[in-house]
C-alpha cells in the first residue's frame, strides 16, 4: 500500500480573481454560506425533481472547495453560487417538489428577482443560472421581466445508460470496449470486496497511485483536484446511502467503483479508477449486471470535453445525453 504524499497538495484550494473574491464575499455578506462537507447533511435533506448528477447533494458536496461554493435557501430553493478561473461566476438553482406549476413559476420568478438583484449588488452584468434540466428549460426562459438566453454543449451533457445496454456492449462501437472486457471476465487472481464505513478510505491510495501519473496541472484546469472531491467523498461516505466495490488482482489493490442508488430508478456513478489499463471497465460491468436491480438508468455524468472521456463513455453504448443549460437572464428595460 503506498503513502498518501498528495494529500498536502489536494488540501490548497484554487486561488479566485480578485473580481470573483469581491463577488464571493459580497454574497457571504448577504447570508449565503461557505459549502463543504458539513453541508451535506442539508443537502442530503433537500428534495427536488432534478435527475441530473450535477444537482445531486453528493456532487455538489464533493466539489465544493474547488468552486469556492456558497449557498443559501431562497423561498425553499436550494441556490449555490459557484466561482471558477476562466469563467464568470453563475449559480445554480435546485427547486422543491412543487404542487402546482403554477407555484413553481411564482417561486422561481422571486428567486430570479433575488438572485439578479444579487449579481448586479456584486458588479456582475448578467445572472448566469447553470445546470437548468431540459424538463424545465421553459419554465426558466418564461420568468417574466428578463431576456433569457439558453444554450448547452454536449461537453457537459451527462451520459444516461440503461445498465443492461452496458452488460451486452453489443454493436460496432462498442466492440472494443468489448474486447477489453473480456480480458477480465473469468480471469483467475481477480477478487472483488463490497466498500464499507470500514475500509473505504483505501480508495484515496489509489487514486493516490492514478495521481502520481497525472499532469495535477490539466486535472485542475477542467474540474479542480478529482483527489482533493475524493477526500471530501471519503469524509461524507456512509453505506447507508453509497455503494462501492474494490477490485483486487493477485491480490493487490487495482481499482475501485463508487455510486448511489437514488429516486425514480436512477443510479449516480460518482468515482471509479482501474490502475490496470481497462480494469475499470470491467468494474462498471460488474455495477451493471449485478448490482443496479430496478434501476432504469445509470448516470456517469459529462466528459467535459475532454477526448479520451468522450471515447471512453461512447464506447460503454450510452441511451441518451441529458442536456444541461446555461440561462442568461438580463432585466428587461421598463
Amino acid at each position: 500500500m503506498i503513502e498518501r504524499p498528495l494529500t498536502k497538495r489536494s488540501l490548497t484550494k484554487r486561488s479566485l480573481t480578485a473580481r470573483d473574491q469581491q463577488a464571493r464575499d459580497f454574497f457571504l455578506q448577504q447570508g449565503f454560506l461557505p459549502a463543504g462537507a458539513e453541508s451535506y447533511p442539508l443537502f442530503r435533506d433537500f428534495e427536488g425533481p432534478g435527475r441530473l448528477s450535477e444537482l445531486t447533494p453528493t456532487v455538489s458536496t464533493i466539489w465544493a472547495l474547488s468552486f469556492h461554493e456558497v449557498y443559501q435557501l431562497i423561498e425553499g430553493h436550494l441556490v449555490t453560487a459557484f466561482f471558477f478561473e476562466g469563467t464568470e461566476p453563475y449559480f445554480e438553482i435546485r427547486a422543491p417538489r412543487s404542487n402546482t406549476v403554477e407555484d413553481a413559476a411564482i417561486l422561481l420568478k422571486r428567486v430570479i428577482d433575488r438572485l439578479y438583484g444579487l449579481a448586479v449588488g456584486a458588479g456582475l452584468h448578467e445572472l448566469r443560472v447553470y445546470a437548468v434540466e431540459e424538463n424545465f428549460l421553459e419554465r426558466f426562459k418564461n420568468v417574466k421581466g428578463y431576456e433569457v438566453q439558453s444554450e448547452y454543449s454536449d461537453d457537459h451533457s451527462e451520459y444516461a445508460y440503461r445498465p443492461a445496454d452496458i452488460v451486452n456492449l453489443s454493436g460496432g462501437v462498442n466492440h472494443k470496449k468489448s474486447t477489453h472486457l473480456n480480458k477480465f471476465i473469468g480471469r483467475e487472481g481477480i477478487t472483488l470486496t463490497p466498500m464499507t464505513n470500514e475500509n473505504h478510505r483505501l480508495c484515496l491510495d489509489i487514486e493516490g497511485e492514478w495521481c502520481t501519473h497525472q499532469d495535477c496541472a490539466v486535472c485542475s484546469a477542467f474540474a479542480g483536484c478529482e483527489f482533493k472531491a475524493l477526500e471530501i467523498m471519503a469524509d461524507i461516505y456512509d453505506d447507508r446511502f453509497y455503494e462501492g466495490l474494490f477490485g483486487y488482482v493477485d491480490g493487490a489493490p487495482a481499482g475501485f467503483i463508487i455510486w448511489e442508488k437514488r429516486e425514480e430508478g436512477r443510479a449516480y456513478l460518482h468515482f471509479g479508477k482501474g490502475n490496470i489499463q481497462n480494469f475499470f471497465v470491467y468494474l462498471i460491468y460488474i455495477l451493471a449486471r449485478d448490482k443496479l436491480p430496478g434501476i432504469e438508468f445509470l448516470n456517469i455524468n459529462e466528459d467535459m470535453g475532454k477526448e479520451g472521456l468522450r471515447r471512453f463513455k461512447k464506447h460503454l453504448g450510452p441511451h441518451e445525453l441529458w442536456r444541461k443549460y446555461l440561462c442568461t437572464f438580463v432585466k428587461k428595460e421598463d
